[in-house]
């Protein structure tokens, strides 16, 4: 209905459980990983309780999603004393027959079912949702059930999941048995005013969202008569675009969210879960905030407001980055904490870099040592250095004043230890054996850095060959601090030129040049929350390469959300692909793309595949099937005696193959910009390309089977 208007690709705020809708707040992260944590660790009984709509139907959903094919699923939502028998209700919920049997035949067959299962190696899970309608009798007879089990494994994982009574009801002296059988459990709770702003946040960026539709006063509205509980804020902020719609207001507005409640509470059914509230009394709105520039849009009036000096200005309500705007076919955000408007300009435009050299480097940020940091700084910074020619100078200076810069090499770089060391940066001390992977660098660096700045919330890995946009920490910071829910955050890259960045083929260069949530980071240069970080264990130390990827799908894995905004991060000198000549680089993106295939290859990451398949066409079958082809032409030509010397035939299909190459140049060039000159090189270089990149897929097969 009001997609369209706002911009959406769907219903951001429906009341079905919807697990790629999910909000990650603090309590339901700690849920799921306590549900995670029952089913990986074979706890036996987990329990999951919360107080109606918030949001225990849609962690299940999550969590059956992330299930491999090795499990046995069956989720039960409706079984209550009186509705039948219990072992059949389970039975249906695995696909097996049960009508006509008694209950020990029904139990006999389910108990062989446990076994077959056990004997394929599935694991067999048991989720009851809305489990507090379980009588005394049926929990007791599902204690029963979790005593089967096959010497010292146990066939049956229950969870149940339901309202709070469930807890009251399982802690009755009853059921004192199955209670001590309970290896994991958790109880959510409403969303606080901050939670409740970023989930609203959330759901309409995962909508396909560009911009702010409700202003501050309006989202504390809504927190305030929700009591942060997801379902309800889900009902408001539903409504509240209906009457937005219909009132042709492309910014929600308290005075509507005003209208919705009175309407609701009026002639409405308007249900809360309970009457506590969730989250702390909400301060009055002052006179700024975004409804203020809201109003002065409507009027046509301009407003610069005053840009924030630090992180612990994020929540002042003068300026939340934001503003109303009428959606044009060339109007686009410009990234966290600013938008593209002809109404109301709210930032100024990011100030271009055009040069890459460590004096102008030194030139924006005089020299600095690591002991003169502000407490307040929450992001540190780890530069990675790889490569014996790489400088790490530019990229430490661009970190800053006011921060703990840690600088790690992977292998032996003495000079770039040196130069590091000069530039004021921490140097992590190790063996040349203890570095000599980009995984186990990276967290030894980690480490280093909590050493000397334990309090930091965020850590900013960042190439040795690269160097950070001077606005580009500061606006992750507010963009992280508005969505808990994401753990790596990527802005775009440009050339030492002040080009646009080119990537060796077409594909990771749509990948890159796309903003929003992300599958992963396109180089190791990205923004992680450090508790999220800490959380998987950080990187992978055993991993050749394509660790930063590993991490990401890890992490995404668990619920959190990998995001690339549309600010500018980060300028680079050294090649994406690799350092050395062409054809090192290249082999190098081939052993990265079938590294990768082997490690997340299968469904729905599915990296590296379609990289892998294309140097194997190109740099192998296709050339392979020319050859083939010309020495075939030329022999039917000798045996069949034709005018045509066998030598010319085969020449004529060798120079086809090659037309072929030459039209995908063509291709590639126009696609990535005919009138550039550097698009022409990066076509010739990304067709070419994928003979080294067989190569190096070769490599790393050969590797793996070592």
């Amino acid at each position: 209905m009001y997609e369209q208007f706002f911009g959406l690709t769907e219903k951001p705020f429906s009341i079905q459980p919807d697990p790629s809708f999910l909000y990650w707040g603090r309590t339901h992260r700690l849920a799921y990983a306590m549900l995670e944590y029952g089913v990986l660790n074979h706890a036996g009984i987990s329990v999951v309780t919360g107080e109606v709509g918030c949001g225990k139907t849609t962690l299940i959903h999550r969590l059956l999603d992330q299930l491999s094919d090795t499990h046995s699923v069956a989720l039960i939502s409706n079984i209550q004393e009186g509705r039948g028998d219990l072992l059949s209700w389970v039975l249906m919920g695995f696909g097996q027959p049960f009508a006509g049997k008694s209950h020990v035949e029904l139990f006999s067959q389910l108990q062989d079912f446990f076994i077959a299962e056990y004997a394929k190696g599935r694991r067999v899970v048991l989720i009851i949702d809305e489990a507090q309608n379980l009588s005394t009798d049926m929990l007791e007879e599902l204690r029963l059930l979790s005593n089967i089990n096959a010497g010292k494994d146990q066939l049956l994982q229950l969870i149940l999941v339901g309202q709070p009574q469930l807890k009251d009801l399982l802690n009755k002296p009853e059921l004192l048995q199955l209670a001590q059988r309970v290896g994991s459990d958790f109880h959510l709770t409403p969303l606080n005013k901050e939670e409740v702003r970023a989930y609203i946040e959330t759901r309409l960026a995962i909508a396909g969202c560009r911009r702010r539709v409700f202003t501050d006063r309006a989202v504390d509205l809504v927190a305030e008569q929700s009591n942060g509980v997801p379902r309800v804020i889900n009902i408001i902020a539903d409504t509240a675009l209906v009457y937005a719609f219909s009132a042709e207001d492309l910014v929600v507005g308290v005075e509507i969210v005003r209208n919705v409640i009175r309407d609701k509470t009026e002639f409405g059914v308007f249900g809360l879960a309970s009457d506590k509230r969730a989250a702390p009394p909400l301060r009055a709105a002052d006179n700024g905030g975004i409804d203020a520039f809201a109003d002065q849009a409507v009027r046509g009036e301009r407003k610069k407001p005053a840009r924030k000096a630090s992180y612990e200005d994020e929540n002042d309500d003068d300026d939340d980055g934001w503003s109303a705007r009428r959606a044009e076919p060339d109007d686009k955000a410009d990234g966290p904490g600013t938008a593209s408007t002809r109404a109301v300009p709210v930032a100024d435009v990011k100030t271009q870099v055009t040069a890459y050299t460590a004096a102008e480097a030194e030139r924006a940020a005089p020299r600095r040592s690591v002991e003169v940091r502000e407490e307040s700084s929450v992001t540190g910074v780890v530069v990675v250095g790889v490569g014996k020619k790489v400088s790490p100078e530019a990229a430490i200076r661009s970190a800053g004043d006011g921060r703990a810069i840690v600088f790690v090499a992977v292998g032996a770089l003495p000079e770039a230890t040196a130069i590091a060391r000069k530039a004021g940066a921490v140097v992590v001390e190790g063996s040349d054996h203890a570095l000599n992977t980009g995984g186990r660098a990276r967290n030894a660096g980690y480490r280093q850095l909590k050493k000397i700045a334990p309090h930091i919330k965020y850590v900013q890995f960042l190439d040795a060959g690269c160097a950070l946009d001077p606005d580009w920490i500061s606006t992750a910071e507010g963009f992280m601090a508005r969505r808990p829910e994401v753990s790596v955050l990527e802005g775009f890259l440009k050339s030492h030129t002040g080009a646009k960045t080119l990537f060796p083929n077409l594909r990771m260069q749509k990948n890159a040049e796309q903003d929003g949530e992300i599958q992963s980071v396109v180089t190791g240069a990205a923004l992680m929350r450090a508790e999220t970080f800490e959380a998987v264990g950080g990187y992978r130390g055993d991993l050749l390469t394509s660790e930063t990827e590993d991490l990401c799908i890890r992490l995404r894995r668990r619920g959190a959300r990998v995001w690339r905004c549309s600010a500018e991060m980060a300028i680079c000198r050294q090649p994406l692909s690799g350092s050395g000549g062409f054809w090192r680089r290249r082999y190098a993106q081939g052993f990265k793309n079938a590294y990768s295939m082997s490690l997340h290859g299968g469904h729905p990451e599915r990296l590296g595949v379609a990289e892998t398949a294309f140097a194997a066409f190109w740099g192998l079958l296709f050339p392979l099937g020319v050859v083939i082809a010309a020495m075939l032409g030329g022999a039917a030509s000798y045996l069949l005696v034709l005018p045509v010397p066998p030598m010319l035939v085969g020449a004529g299909v060798i120079a086809l193959g090659a037309g072929v190459y030459v039209l995908n140049i063509l291709v590639s060039a126009l696609m990535r910009g005919p009138f550039r000159p550097s698009s022409w090189g990066a076509a010739t270089a990304a067709v070419l390309g994928r003979f080294p990149e067989f190569f190096g897929a070769c490599g790393a097969w050969l590797r793996r089977k070592q």
